[in-house]
């Protein structure tokens, strides 16, 4: 694992997953966890054919046969050398580290160079507190909805403001750490990959994209249903939501609202059993 001047590392947290987004991972139209799975298996396996004479060249004519879904934004780069870096496939990372090349540095090959990609940290390691980082980490062992959590700073703070509002306590490590709550907790953040109410294309979370420029989504509550904007409203944003009406706003509110409520009473049981 590289050094990391913060106290989580969340692009490389552990064995059983970790986050490609600055790779650019999810930087695509088609960016379903099936896309996704079946390319970087793929690059991995096109990597690996070149056994230890590496042609950069030849890879990436190759490589450029696999990205059969257009780009969401043409000005990130979405770095041809990311793949699965162990045989189980639960962890997504650069296939040039030297890690992966019996200690050769071979990240000149790629768009930013070793420097900038060993040294490029992303908002999450400042934007999200420590202790929601390590709930995101502790309950998320799956590299696709690892990558769109921990990336997602309004998701993750929105939920755990509602939660602490609610239960007037800030996050306690222990309590976070017990079965019920953690299965409360995930069962929020897998709304990120199966959301009934998610816009069908051009997003990624708040996000959308048009000629080649991003945007950042709204929900017109008041023009569309005379109404006041969602308490949820960041959540819902963050989910790539899009209503056609005002009973599907309020059909999402009352998921959100049943995914808080488990999670808090979950928290709180788990400090009244000691």
């Amino acid at each position: 694992m590289p050094d990391c001047p913060y106290p989580v590392h969340l692009c490389q947290p552990d064995a059983r997953k970790s986050c490609g987004a600055c790779c650019g991972l999810y930087n695509y139209q088609d960016h379903s966890r099936a896309h996704l799975r079946d390319l970087l298996e793929k690059r991995t396996a096109l990597y690996a054919s070149f056994g230890d004479r590496f042609q950069r060249e030849e890879y990436q004519e190759k490589e450029a046969v696999l990205e059969t879904s257009p780009k969401l934004l043409e000005a990130i780069c979405n770095c041809e050398f990311l793949g699965f870096l162990d045989s189980g496939k639960k962890r997504v990372g650069c296939l040039l580290h030297p890690s992966q090349n019996q200690g050769e540095e071979l990240r000149y090959h790629s768009y930013y160079g070793p420097a900038l990609c060993a040294n490029h940290f992303c908002p999450s390691y400042s934007h999200l507190t420590v202790a929601e980082q390590k709930a995101v980490v502790s309950v998320l062992d799956d590299w696709y909805l690892y990558g769109l959590v921990i990336t997602d700073i309004d998701l993750v703070k929105e939920f755990f403001r509602h939660a602490q509002d609610r239960m007037g306590d800030c996050l306690d490590p222990k309590r976070l750490a017990r079965e019920p709550v953690q299965n409360a907790l995930r069962a929020f953040f897998a709304l990120k990959e199966n959301w009934d109410f998610a816009a069908r294309t051009n997003r990624l979370g708040k996000y959308y994209f048009s000629f080649s420029e991003y945007q950042i989504a709204r929900i017109d509550y008041e023009k569309r249903w005379k109404i006041k904007p969602s308490r949820f409203d960041k959540i819902l944003l963050s989910l790539s939501s899009e209503f056609s009406s005002l009973e599907e706003v309020q059909g999402a509110e009352a998921v959100i609202e049943e995914k808080i409520r488990a999670f808090v009473g979950a928290y709180q049981e788990s400090g009244s059993t000691g």
